[in-house]
């Protein structure tokens, strides 16, 4: 990517395409958006943004919400909740903001399908037809590694912007180990005999419904963060 020249009046002008990470709901016709459902699932070739509240100006606007959008770095766009992740690249007039953009085109080159679905082999095998038919040039990938090791994030600071850390990798490991401590924790219980687990249960059972509660509390805190990070990465004018 070259670095963006200014008109006196007019906005930074950059050959190519922005490449950015999104997610998309899976249906049986195609890839929707998890904004704005209701406008269909993405073209297969190539998305045009338009108003979505009916606005008489073409998207994306500065003053509006509207627009095709992207993060600059995957990490937001990569969790594995539900939602397929997604490698986009867009292009033609983009607002910028400090996490993400808003576009006026964008094509999907890369999906990863959702874990839930990898381990149903018909399913996953049905979803891939589907997706060869209504998007022959998007690469398929069993696995969210495996794809941005061949779409990596750009570098954009050549455009003014240096989007901030990936807070999800911390809260995802932080997820990871409040399982892992449940199941060790679990499973421990389980290999006491009956006579200790009634004994320890009489002695210490507050500590051990605070335990819970607490452990409950924090997975659920530590997945809504995980959700509030897929939230719109460019909320106001540029």
């Amino acid at each position: 990517m070259t670095t963006p020249t200014r008109e006196p009046d007019g906005p930074a002008l950059v050959p190519g395409e922005l490449r950015g990470y999104r997610q998309f709901e899976l249906r049986p016709d195609g890839l929707y958006p998890l904004v704005q459902a209701g406008s269909g699932p993405w073209d297969g070739q190539l998305e045009r943004a338009r108003c979505a509240t009916g606005g008489d100006h073409a998207a994306p606007a500065g003053g509006c919400r509207c627009g095709l959008y992207a993060w600059y770095r995957p990490g937001a766009a990569t969790v594995a909740i539900g939602p397929v992740s997604a490698v986009v690249a867009a292009r033609g007039r983009c607002v910028l903001g400090d996490r993400g953009f808003r576009a006026a085109e964008a094509r999907i080159e890369a999906v990863t399908l959702p874990l839930a679905m990898r381990i149903y082999p018909g399913t996953a095998a049905r979803t891939r037809r589907m997706l060869a038919e209504r998007y022959p040039d998007t690469r398929v990938y069993p696995t969210a590694r495996q794809m941005l090791r061949d779409y990596p994030p750009q570098d954009v600071r050549e455009l003014g912007i240096d989007p901030p850390g990936d807070r999800s990798r911390g809260y995802r490991v932080a997820v990871v180990a409040v399982l892992v401590t449940v199941v060790v924790c679990t499973g421990a219980l389980a290999a006491m005999p009956g006579y200790a687990i009634a004994y320890g249960f009489a002695g210490w059972w507050p500590l051990l419904v605070l335990f819970t509660i607490a452990w409950q509390a924090g997975l659920v805190w530590l997945v809504a963060r995980l959700l509030s990070l897929q939230g719109p990465p460019v909320k106001g004018p540029p």
